[in-house]
């Protein structure tokens, strides 16, 4: 079983900058999760909300500001010291030749932005950290979208609510992984998955016994902000 920071070791670091990152590999982590969204110029960063007012001192659309104009501002998410937004191309050059994951969420639930699941699969083979990458997504186009770019790609489809309507999205595609949140998952759910070889993740694992029953019960991936041993 994997065990993947969210949005970085967001227990104790401002959420999805390098410094969360890097103290999850540090911290033992098998890896982390987070957000990709597109700025006005084309760049790939990594920041959860389609805006910036929550995590930093700025306001509006990430996909309003280049990102030369995002670096104005500090990411540091109600915490002291300042922290740049980061990049994927930042992240990945970080966990190149590490034995480090990285779940990349599309954030293409609210916006679409166009392109986004091409630029992101090329930048990965490019720096060669393919094998070191999980995709996923909320916008099940999105999803099939990876998968159509490489069938080998991991890709799975976000669920929120909904869970047996998004379910049988999912058996009714190619796609082998399914992401949803922790409490919709029990004992009878995971073994008909499982019998469906479809590999899960469940986020965001709130407490030490959550993460035991998850873990017991044989999920594949579990995404937490604090560190469970």
């Amino acid at each position: 079983m994997k065990k993947l920071a969210h949005r970085g070791y967001s227990a104790k670091y401002p959420e999805n900058t390098m410094v969360a990152f890097i103290k999850a590999y540090e911290q033992g982590f098998d890896g982390v999760e987070t957000d990709v969204h597109l700025t006005k110029d084309g760049e790939m960063v990594l920041i959860h909300d389609e805006k910036i007012n929550r995590t930093s001192t700025g306001e509006g659309y990430v996909k309003d500001y280049t990102l030369e104009e995002l670096r104005q501002f500090n990411f540091n998410h109600k915490t002291y010291g300042y922290y740049d937004i980061p990049t994927l191309r930042e992240l990945l050059e970080f966990i190149k030749g590490k034995d480090f994951m990285v779940n990349i969420e599309l954030k293409t639930d609210v916006i679409q932005y166009d392109g986004i699941e091409e630029k992101v699969y090329h930048l990965v083979q490019d720096m060669g950290v393919e094998k070191q990458i999980y995709y996923s997504s909320f916008y099940l186009s999105s999803v099939q979208k990876i998968k159509a770019l490489d069938k080998h790609n991991y890709a799975g489809y976000l669920i929120e609510y909904s869970y047996k309507k998004k379910c049988n999205e999912l058996l009714e595609t190619d796609l082998n992984a399914i992401h949803p949140r922790y409490n919709f998952l029990n004992e009878t759910r995971i073994q008909f998955l499982k019998s469906h070889h479809i590999q899960i993740a469940a986020w965001t694992v709130p407490n030490l016994k959550e993460y035991q029953r998850l873990k017991n019960l044989g999920v594949d991936i579990i995404i937490s902000n604090e560190y469970f041993k």
